[in-house]
């Protein structure tokens, strides 16, 4: 029971009490691991960050030291088990590639043709932090067209070098490329699996048509949510134009062999391999 004519008092101490109860270490631990453990932490590994915040008077970054401290962090179920959003998947993409990037406007562009137009998500939360918000057949079609287009040096503003990634080292074959690259761009990783999938989509030669004629049709049947709101979408058209004629009009000493061409292909499967889409 607050005292008569408490004011200012009083709501600090309403205030107190909520940061102090055992549903706000809860709630805001849970936020913290699903945020950098997994989309469905586990209740120990919660109940032990909120033991730690109600310990140390709600300090994150001792909440933090508790959560990768603990085996749960570490375990399998946790391992590379969150999804890239958009952003995340465009910067670690040039990061990876270590890519030139003059225009980061051209980049936001295709962020926002993902689904993620920066700053204009209605909620005050922002964007969703799972998986399923990010992942759906259309999505995935339009992150392996980003994929190809990054890597064939379709986007303006962005360059890179394939082959100074393998120290300029060029792959016999495409298969080989398969190999080295995915070794470079996710190392530590069982990549058997990932091979396997990818090894078929190597040698078609109209990939990266059917992908972006596919992503393009997925654009214009996406409901609204998805695409976040009608004017990313209309930036996204106009950029496609306009890389388009880019593309037409690229001069004689620009244009890739043959070989490129084929380690382009194989680095943007990589890209939008599921492998690549998890942190």
């Amino acid at each position: 029971v607050f005292a008569a004519n408490g004011a200012y008092e009083e709501g600090l101490e309403l205030l107190k009490m909520l940061a102090n109860h055992t549903s706000t270490a809860k709630f805001i631990s849970r936020k913290l691991a699903v945020r950098f453990v997994n989309d469905n932490p586990s209740e120990t590994l919660i109940e032990k960050m909120a033991e730690t915040f109600k310990q140390k008077d709600g300090d994150i970054s001792a909440i933090l030291i508790r959560m990768v401290s603990s085996p749960e962090f570490w375990s399998a179920e946790a391992i590379r088990e969150k999804t890239k959003s958009p952003f995340e998947l465009a910067i670690s993409a040039v990061r990876g590639l270590n890519a030139d990037v003059s225009q980061p406007f051209q980049l936001n562009n295709w962020i926002s043709r993902m689904g993620q137009k920066m700053y204009f998500y209605q909620a005050p939360t922002g964007f969703p932090d799972k998986g399923q918000y990010w992942i759906n057949t259309g999505s995935l079609l339009n992150r392996m067209n980003f994929g190809l287009a990054l890597a064939a040096q379709r986007i303006p503003g962005v360059r890179l070098n394939l082959l100074a990634l393998n120290k300029n080292r060029e792959p016999e074959s495409s298969e080989s490329a398969l190999h080295q690259y995915s070794e470079l761009i996710l190392p530590e990783r069982d990549l058997e699996k990932t091979i396997a999938r990818l090894i078929p989509l190597l040698n078609d030669p109209e990939l990266i048509n059917k992908v972006e004629r596919a992503a393009s049709l997925n654009l214009v049947q996406q409901p609204k949510a998805i695409i976040v709101n009608e004017d990313a979408q209309q930036m996204s058209d106009l950029t496609e134009s306009k890389g388009s004629r880019v593309i037409s009009g690229t001069s004689q000493g620009q244009t890739q062999n043959a070989g490129n061409l084929m380690l382009a292909q194989v680095v943007g499967v990589i890209l939008g391999s599921p492998e690549f889409q998890r942190k």
